[in-house]
């Protein structure tokens, strides 16, 4: 026995310095085997474990992309009446729809019906006596019919067939009731709103289906008199139901829109959205739905909210059904026009989660089998892999994380010894790389600005590509220096350039504060854009002459032998703002007729004498116009244009006192406009005198006196409107 424990011991001792010579490769050929199964088991562990937590961001992703389709498809369908009332309303001021007498027009109407086929009837009624021309689409045929009331029908509704072409051949009916255009919802909503509007989702009393009409006020265009009002009928479609059930909401997911008062306007369920029964049909109440998922998403909005009005905003939201955890979002949609409901999607929980559940048994077995098995293997190799590893993990970390100064303290000479030199080489290396490269990235950005590359949707400036660009409505800023020229030709050269430098130190921060960037430099001049708002364009413009009232107020202490004056030029529109140049050399820049324009006004801010001008474009975008004090320049044609612009100076962007002399003058130079447009030019001398009186460094007035001057002695032209057309591009 004493010698088979010997042999044994003798053995193992033979065993163990094998062990602790042999190479880590040798080592891990056998064991390896093993250990892939153990990673593999605990891979799925962990991946389920992570799966738990990407649920949520799944379900987040599903519900915002199925909103977002919803979203899209409605913006599409509703965005068609309002195109056909433009248009109609053009067709009505010009003389080519005759509602008032019902002789011509149906063929225009009729072949928009054929081109849109989800609108029920198209038509305009006059505000002269409530007269009424349209094309409807028969309910019980689905044929296009004509139908109009005015004096010569006594104002009963007459039905006409149409030919192929869209003209009338009989008649059909007569309504038994008088119809005046101006006493129906569609017309007042219109005429209150004074612009394009919605009404109320209500049943048709011909097709008993729910509709929702669009209206647009038709005004002369001169006189700004009410002519009357168009309006196109839609049924809310059965298509736009389909739509939603098609959607991939998984296998128990449900979609539907409301509108602020609960009605269901839609839903991906087969159960009828209005209630037929009785003399008066009714929508039916989400909260009253069959469906359990709409009926109880919809009670659950009601409880967290109060009331669907007081939903403004996105919302990601969780609640149980039936001890099941629900997945619910809801979003506004809002077209502008008057359109307010409510996007919900509701998705529950285990329908991202039954798979998880099932790998995460089969997972649990594998891993216990994996692990019995790990634990014979691991106890003669822990102690002498498992440290080493850990401290050279430690240290890859520390270096990922930016830690370069990190080493691996690690004093042994197999592999892993060999390795733990190599991340410390590496981990140096990296460093030394790392500081060269972000101080070419340091340098080169200011070369090419990074948010030029977030504009771009770029990652990196290697991707950058000649030709790239982006086309967006955007704000473009023109600013300069007036008089550069004659201030540079008194300092040298070198203080020319460090003059252009210090004055863009200071304004062009207040581009990317507000939310714009710098296209580029143009000597004393900047061209910057600002994509998202006009307000950030006019705030980083009022910004930028309070940064030169300041660097003038430097200029007077340091007795320089000048101050400076700036203009700056707005105007909005679609911009194409990318990059040109060769393949060996590309830069950022802007073209469009915006662009053009923008120039331009920058160059009239010197002609009208004010600091900032805004063009009609600009004005119009503002969400809140009364937030600026504007005054009203002129109506011109710059050159290289046809049409005329109408053009606003910001009174917040002039010295104080110049602001001030303004606003005191402002009822004598507003009423010496009107005066001009009327072509009533003594009394716009005498108006204009009174402000130049008041004010004489009002440069505008004494640009209206030169014309009106000029136009009492030289005569005024025939057909001229008032418009002045400029020759020169400043």
């Amino acid at each position: 026995m004493k010698r088979l424990n010997r042999k044994f011991n003798f053995l193992g001792r033979h065993v163990q310095q094998a062990i602790r010579n042999s190479s880590l490769h040798l080592a891990f050929t056998l064991p390896v085997l093993i250990q892939i199964s153990v990673a593999v088991g605990l891979v799925g562990y962990l991946s389920f474990r992570n799966g738990q937590q990407a649920v949520q961001v799944l379900a987040s992703q599903l519900r915002r992309e199925v909103s977002a389709r919803i979203q899209g498809e409605l913006e599409s369908y509703f965005g068609d009446p309002h195109e056909l009332n433009r248009l109609n309303a053009t067709a009505f001021s010009n003389g080519d729809l005759d509602i008032e007498r019902a002789t011509q027009g149906e063929h225009l109407l009729f072949q928009q019906m054929k081109i849109h086929p989800a609108i029920a009837l198209t038509y305009c009624g006059s505000s002269t006596s409530g007269e009424f021309f349209g094309i409807f689409r028969s309910p019980e045929t689905g044929q296009l019919e004509l139908s109009y009331s005015n004096a010569d029908s006594s104002f009963f509704r007459r039905h006409y067939s149409l030919d192929v072409r869209g003209y009338r051949q009989h008649l059909l009916s007569e309504a038994e009731q008088t119809y005046d255009a101006r006493l129906r919802p569609w017309f007042k909503a219109a005429v209150d709103a004074e612009g394009p509007v919605w009404t109320d989702v209500y049943i048709a009393f011909t097709t008993r289906l729910p509709n929702i009409t669009a209206s647009l006020p038709v005004y002369d265009r001169h006189a700004r008199r009410l002519l009357g009002v168009c309006a196109a009928d839609v049924v809310l479609p059965e298509e736009f139901r389909t739509f939603l059930k098609q959607l991939k909401i998984g296998r128990a997911g449900q979609a539907f829109v409301v509108d602020r008062q609960g009605n269901l306007i839609s839903s991906s369920t087969d159960e009828p959205l209005v209630n037929m029964a009785g003399r008066n049909p009714q929508f039916l109440q989400a909260t009253q739905s069959k469906n359990p998922q709409v009926q109880e998403s919809a009670t659950y909005l009601l409880e967290r909210f109060g009331k669907f009005d007081n939903i403004q905003q996105n919302q990601q939201l969780t609640f149980s059904l039936d001890r099941q955890r629900q997945f619910l979002e809801v979003l506004p949609f809002n077209d502008g026009f008057g359109l307010d409901w409510l996007i919900v999607v509701v998705v529950p929980e285990s329908e991202f989660m039954g798979q998880i559940r099932l790998n995460t048994r089969i997972t649990i077995l594998l891993c216990a089998l994996a692990l019995a098995i790990a634990l014979i293997v691991g106890i003669l190799l822990a102690r002498r892999l498992i440290n080493p590893i850990w401290k050279l993990n430690a240290t890859v970390r520390e270096v990922a994380a930016g830690h370069w100064q990190h080493r691996v303290k690690l004093d042994r000479n197999d592999e892993l010894g060999e390795l733990a030199k190599s991340v410390n080489t590496m981990a140096e290396q990296i460093q030394q790389s790392f500081d060269r490269l972000e101080e070419q990235r340091r340098a080169f950005s200011r070369f090419f600005p990074p948010e030029y590359l977030c504009f771009l949707n770029k990652q990196s400036v290697t991707e950058v590509r000649l030709g790239d660009h982006i086309s967006k409505e955007m704000t473009v800023m023109f600013s300069d220096i007036r008089g550069f020229t004659s201030m540079a030709e008194k300092m040298k050269a070198e203080g020319t350039f460090d003059f252009i430098n210090t004055y863009l130190q200071r304004i062009s921060p207040t581009v990317r504060t507000h939310n714009g960037f710098v296209v580029k430099y143009m000597g004393d001049g900047m061209m910057a854009v600002f994509p998202y708002s006009v307000e950030n364009a006019i705030d980083s413009a009022i910004a930028q002459f309070q940064e030169v009232h300041d660097y003038n107020r430097q200029l007077r202490t340091s007795h320089a032998p000048f101050t400076i004056e700036i203009g700056i030029g707005l105007h909005t529109g679609h911009v194409m703002a990318g990059m040109v140049g060769e393949p060996n050399r590309i830069q950022p820049d802007a073209v469009s007729d915006t662009v053009n324009l923008a120039a331009r006004l920058e160059g009239l801010s010197k002609v009208y004498g004010a600091a900032l001008i805004i063009s009609e474009g600009v004005r119009d975008r503002l969400k809140n116009p009364h937030r600026y004090d504007l005054r009203f320049l002129d109506h011109v044609i710059v050159k290289g244009l046809t049409s005329s612009i109408a053009i606003y100076e910001v009174l917040d962007a002039e010295p104080k006192e110049k602001r001030l002399n303004k606003r005191l003058t402002r009822a004598n130079f507003e009423a010496g406009v009107k005066a001009y447009s009327n072509l009533d030019l003594e009394t716009a001398k005498q108006l204009f005198g009174d402000v130049i009186t008041q004010h004489p460094e009002d440069k505008t007035a004494r640009l209206y006196q030169q014309r009106i001057q000029e136009l009492l002695s030289e005569g005024i032209p025939k057909d001229w409107n008032g418009i002045w057309t400029l020759s020169q591009k400043r």
